[in-house]
């Protein structure tokens, strides 16, 4: 009988296991928070340049995180979302921006060396405009006459400022063009006046201009204005408090001395 070992029993080889993917979805939660960042600076001035490329790089991250196999894929879904819509709204604005800019300093420009002819103009129509003025809420110049018409406050939430998180006040003005070149109310007004209130112990609080306090003048913001010929628009200024008066300041231009001011009491 022989005392040799039986031979081992061979043994399976174990099966590899599935690659584990790790928990979470990082493109996703990238993208949510450069949504995020876009849509809130957006309608900033010159941010709004930043969160394009912020939007874009959300949008495509988003994208990435949805057909690579993470999950959860809900971060993912609302980076897109928000990524996109931030994108297309920093876009809007920052061309609507670049043209509201560039069209006051084509109105500086130019009102600094008005020709002949339209000072000849200008003096028919309004009688001796040599020199600028602000008086009785009128802003004459040799290239506009502006008048103001009315003024409201309007709290958040209100028509005419339904989209708002503060309250603004609205002004209501008329522009005639006293030159031969177009102008819009839009670019006249920036070019011209600047709002404050002095609730600030340290510093001076220049008002921000807010969204058109109506639907009847988002047309004739923008429209150009003839010769002789003139259009009523509406500008509104957020407020930082409901009982601060707004001091409102008119110039020529924007590099010219002050012309004078009105206050408005809100109360």
């Amino acid at each position: 009988m022989s005392d040799a070992p039986y031979p081992a029993a061979p043994t399976q080889p174990a099966e590899p296991r599935p690659p584990q993917r790790a928990a979470g979805n990082p493109f996703g939660i990238t993208s949510l928070i450069l949504g995020i960042v876009a849509m809130v600076g957006f309608a900033i001035p010159f941010f709004n340049y930043v969160t394009v490329a912020v939007g874009a790089v959300g949008l495509i991250l988003g994208i990435v995180g949805l057909v690579v196999k993470f999950r959860p894929r809900k971060a993912a879904v609302a980076g897109v979302i928000l990524s996109g819509l931030g994108l297309v709204l920093s876009i809007i604005l920052a061309v609507v921006y670049t043209a509201v800019f560039a069209g006051a300093a084509k109105a500086i420009s130019s009102s600094e060396t008005v020709p002949p002819a339209a000072t000849s103009s200008s003096s028919a129509a309004a009688g001796d405009t040599s020199e600028a003025s602000f008086k009785d809420g009128v802003l004459t110049t040799p290239k506009m006459k502006v008048t103001i018409t009315s003024h409201r406050l309007i709290p958040v939430g209100q028509p005419g400022n339904e989209y708002g998180d503060k309250p603004v006040i609205a002004i209501v003005y008329t522009t005639t063009n006293l030159t031969s070149e177009a102008i819009d109310p839009t670019t006249a007004w920036i070019g011209s006046f600047q709002a404050f209130q002095d609730n600030d112990p340290n510093a001076v609080n220049e008002l921000n201009i807010g969204s058109t306090p109506g639907d009847q003048y988002l047309d004739s913001q923008t429209e150009k204005i003839k010769q002789g010929g003139t259009v009523e628009n509406a500008v509104a200024y957020e407020l930082d408090d409901e009982t601060t008066p707004v001091k409102l300041t008119a110039k020529e231009n924007l590099f010219s001395d002050d012309l004078g001011s009105v206050t408005y009491e809100l109360q």
